[in-house]
C-alpha cells in the first residue's frame, strides 16, 4: 500500500479505533501517533509500506532514534508503535528477535528538597500556581489530575482527595493537608468557584495540564534547579518525605496508584516529614 496522505490518515484513524475498542486513553494514541506519523514521513508517497521489513525498522530506528541519543523508553514507544501499525493495518506481525525492545535502566526518582520548595511556595505570588504546588508535593497528584481535579472530589472533613480515572483508569483516594485545604478555600473564595473543575479552562472544561508544566518551567529556570527536576519531582518527593515520616508502604502505593508495589519501593531510599512545611508564609 503507497504511502500516500489518504493512507497515512486511514491507517491512523484505524490506530485510533484500535486504541478506543482497547480502552486506550487519548494521551495513548496521541503517542502512537507521533511516532507512527513520524516513520511514515520518513519515506515517501511511492513506498509500499507494508513490504517494509524488520531491517529496514531497524535502519530507520537507528538513524531517528539510535543516533540521536534519544531515552529507553522513547525508543520503546517507537519500536511498539510501529509494531502495532503493522500489525493492526497490514496484519504482518514482526519478529521481536530482530527488533528487541531497549532494556530501560533503573534510575532513581529526583525530588525536590523541602527547603527549595519552601522558597518557590514562598515567592510565588499567585494562589492558583501555590495549589498547584501543594497538590503535587503534597498529595502526589499527577500534572494530568490536578488539570482534571473537580471540587466535589475533595473532603476536607475526612482529609482525602478521590482522583477518578487516573493513569491506567485506576480510581483511588490520597490525602488532603490541612495547609492545602487552607489555601485551596482561599482559592476558590477567591475566584467564585463552588463545582466543577477547579482549574477551569475558559469555555469551563479541564485545564490543558501543558499550561502546569510551562509554568514549572519558569519557576526551575528561575531558581536555578536541577536539569532532572521537574514537575512531577514533586510527586516523587511526595512518596519520599511520606516514607521516611514512618508512613506505610502499601498506603502509599494505593495513594499513588501503582499496581506493582515494586514500583513504590523505589521510594524507599529517602524520607522526611512534607505536612508541617515550617516555614510557609500564609496569606
Amino acid at each position: 500500500m503507497k504511502n500516500t496522505k489518504i493512507n497515512q490518515e486511514k491507517w491512523l484513524n484505524k490506530i485510533e479505533d484500535t486504541l478506543k475498542i482497547g480502552g486506550r486513553s487519548n494521551r495513548t494514541f496521541d503517542n502512537y501517533k507521533s511516532h507512527i506519523k513520524r516513520f511514515l514521513n520518513y519515506y515517501d508517497e511511492n513506498t509500499d509500506i507494508n513490504k517494509l521489513n524488520e531491517d529496514n525498522i531497524l535502519s530507520y530506528l537507528k538513524i531517528k532514534y539510535l543516533n540521536l541519543n534519544v531515552s529507553e523508553n522513547t525508543l520503546n514507544l517507537a519500536e511498539c508503535s510501529i509494531c502495532f501499525l503493522f500489525a493492526v493495518c497490514f496484519d504482518k506481525c514482526l519478529n521481536k528477535k530482530k527488533l528487541p525492545c531497549c532494556k530501560v535502566r533503573k534510575r532513581m526518582p529526583s525530588i525536590l528538597l523541602k527547603e527549595d520548595f519552601i522558597k518557590i511556595f514562598n515567592s510565588e505570588n499567585n494562589l492558583k500556581h501555590k495549589c498547584w504546588l501543594l497538590l503535587a508535593f503534597c498529595s502526589g497528584l499527577r500534572v494530568s489530575e490536578i488539570a482534571k481535579l473537580k471540587i466535589e472530589n475533595l473532603n476536607s472533613k475526612k482529609h482525602t482527595i478521590f482522583i477518578k480515572n487516573s493513569k491506567g483508569k485506576k480510581d483511588r483516594y490520597t490525602i488532603l493537608p490541612n495547609i492545602t485545604i487552607k489555601f485551596l478555600a482561599l482559592y476558590c473564595k477567591k475566584n467564585n468557584i463552588k463545582s466543577g473543575y477547579l482549574f477551569p479552562s475558559n469555555n469551563n472544561g479541564s485545564m490543558n495540564e501543558k499550561t502546569i508544566i510551562n509554568y514549572f518551567k519558569v519557576i526551575k529556570d528561575e531558581h536555578k534547579l536541577n536539569n532532572d527536576i521537574t514537575f512531577h519531582s514533586l510527586r516523587h518527593s511526595f512518596a519520599t518525605y511520606y516514607l521516611s515520616n514512618g508512613g506505610s508502604l502499601l498506603i502509599l502505593q494505593s495513594m499513588l496508584g501503582h499496581t506493582n508495589l515494586n514500583t513504590t519501593t523505589i521510594y524507599l531510599h529517602l524520607s522526611q516529614n512534607f505536612n508541617q512545611l515550617e516555614g510557609i508564609k500564609y496569606v
